[in-house]
């Protein structure tokens, strides 16, 4: 019918409909192989970015261990070596065992930091209220009341534990650090699969606030580390004003049952 209406051979329209056909189908070739190469190149970058990013962070772990060693430890064996001459005086022995005893709680908490250990033998909420109770000793002379709101069944698999406990420690220590508040409150809950975590102050400044950007830059810089974690994840977070005033942050990810993201996390 298409022949007769156009008036033409029908050996002819065969072979326009076979060229037409391979045509399509040599554009579909090319179009899939241009589809792997993008693909590939896709995946290519973010496996260097990933690797890079893991070569920052172990740098940068390096270098906090080196100032650790230089500036927590070192000065403080050269400073009893110097002393030891002197040590048959009563008063010399009473510094150089404060001072031991000094270098042995800061190496403790640091060890604390680098490899944070959780005592099988109490609960993950009890845990995190010793954590709570640590880091509010560390800063004796701030008076803040800290609110933890915790399941005490809640169960966080491994290693996403080891996370939770790093932002916790992290992010209520800049609350001593930076707020001017007197009240911090942690929500820590899992709904089915998903872990969310709410931690915000009553301080009267917003360190996200220009006018407290450049005073807070260490403040910026741990939110953003936390962020670079979270994003890992594929989950969420949120800095923004507490009500009435203060900060709020708010995160979010899912807690798969295998450790797939464990290196996210180290």
């Amino acid at each position: 019918m298409v022949c007769l209406a156009l008036n033409c051979s029908f050996l002819i329209w065969i072979l326009l409909l076979n060229l037409l056909l391979a045509f399509v189908f040599f554009f579909n070739i090319l179009l899939g192989e241009n589809l792997k190469c993008e693909k590939n190149i896709v995946i290519g970058n973010s496996r260097y970015t990933s690797a890079l990013n893991r070569l920052r962070h172990e740098e940068e772990l390096k270098t906090e261990f080196a100032n650790f060693l230089h500036d927590e430890v070192l000065q403080d064996l050269l400073s009893i070596k110097n002393m030891t001459s002197k040590s048959y005086r009563p008063e010399i022995q009473d510094i150089i065992m404060e001072t031991l005893d000094s270098l042995n709680v800061r190496i403790r908490n640091q060890m604390q930091d680098y490899h944070p250990v959780i005592l099988k033998t109490l609960t993950f909420k009890e845990n995190l209220n010793s954590l709570i109770e640590s880091v509010s000793a560390a800063f004796p002379q701030r008076d803040i009341k800290v609110s933890f709101a915790c399941s005490d069944t809640l169960f966080i698999a491994e290693p996403y534990d080891i996370l939770i406990y790093r932002l916790i420690k992290e992010l209520l220590t800049n609350i001593y650090k930076h707020s001017d508040g007197d009240h911090g409150w942690i929500t820590l809950s899992l709904e089915k699969d998903m872990v969310k975590l709410c931690v915000c102050d009553n301080g009267s400044q917003n360190p996200l606030n220009k006018k407290a950007e450049q005073s807070s830059s260490a403040w910026h810089k741990g939110i953003f580390s936390i962020n670079e974690q979270i994003s890992a994840l594929n989950g969420t977070m949120s800095v923004c004003d507490n009500i009435p005033h203060g900060v709020r942050i708010e995160i979010s990810f899912l807690m798969k049952g295998d450790v797939s993201y464990q290196h996210f996390v180290s």
